[in-house]
């Protein structure tokens, strides 16, 4: 726990800027798609599938794709680049992912854009949109909901329920591929990638999975196990309004219903520590 409260004061722990961590994707991805291993042999559709269904992505392979799709949600949305609340996420992030199971470079960013939601992408881009930080109303909240997506980067669960759904937007476009890769690979795989992202729902376990992994994770750097939880109640509160439909779109129909990640998370809480900050008067700070 001494190592956990270190990381979250913010004296002495240094993160990287929005500009230093996604500035040059949109170069990078650029780079490796004009570059993307334009020697590679064909192969048949049949053996494309067989690759793309059973072989996980390699280290390398996971990261550019998570570069380019970086870059095309940031296209899309746009990134706020206010550098104290950039920092301030990254800070509060990197603190809830060193307890991750599987370690990966974690980067935060914020997305300008008024839908409420967070994003995890491959190799550890992990977005949160401006509108669901600003329903947050304290720091413990926005560990526990990072946390849940640093679960989903960890265990690499779009990536599983893309290889297993072979009518996916990746599964065609594997399909329709004629070599392995193209000079075009990479911007291919982000547009299919997204549009999975966007239209795929997680099993009802993967969701629960990550909310209570991502609960304990931020619980073990030093939040309250509460954070999470408070912030889903707020959500479904919010998303019931009419008006707030457009906002929630996204979360409504790829995610299982607030109220029964509720029901699942609230024993799990319960039952944990109560010995955890929130950090309200420095979310406050920061964020409002």
């Amino acid at each position: 726990m001494k190592r956990a409260m270190v990381m979250l004061a913010l004296g002495g722990f240094s993160s990287l800027l929005l500009n230093a961590q996604f500035g040059g994707i949109l170069n990078r991805a650029k780079e490796k798609v004009e570059g993307a291993k334009q020697k590679a042999k064909p192969v048949s559709d049949r053996a494309e599938r067989a690759i793309d269904n059973f072989t996980p992505w390699n280290p390398q392979e996971e990261q550019e794709i998570g570069e380019a799709t970086a870059a095309k949600m940031i296209a899309m949305f746009g990134a706020l680049d206010t550098p104290k609340l950039v920092r301030y996420v990254n800070l509060v992030g990197q603190a809830v992912a060193q307890y991750a199971p599987r370690q990966v470079p974690y980067r935060f960013g914020i997305l300008d854009s008024d839908i409420v939601g967070a994003f995890a992408l491959p190799g550890g881009f992990i977005f949160i949109t401006k509108t669901a930080l600003e329903g947050m109303s304290d720091e413990a909240q926005l560990a526990g909901a990072l946390g849940h997506e640093i679960v989903h980067v960890s265990e690499r669960h779009l990536e599983s329920a893309i290889r297993s759904k072979k009518n996916s937007a990746w599964a065609v476009e594997e399909a329709k591929s004629k070599t392995l890769p193209t000079p075009d690979y990479l911007r291919k795989k982000a547009d299919a990638f997204l549009y999975d992202m966007f239209n795929m729902r997680l099993s009802q376990d993967k969701e629960d999975g990550a909310d209570e992994r991502g609960t304990l994770m931020a619980t073990q750097a030093g939040y309250a196990a509460s954070g999470l939880l408070e912030f889903l109640r707020t959500l479904s509160a919010v998303s019931a309004k009419p008006e707030n439909q457009r906002a929630f779109g996204q979360l409504l129909s790829t995610h299982p219903s607030f109220d029964a990640r509720i029901s699942h998370l609230t024993p799990i809480v319960e039952r944990s520590a109560k010995s955890g900050k929130t950090l309200e008067a420095r979310f406050r700070g920061t964020v409002k």
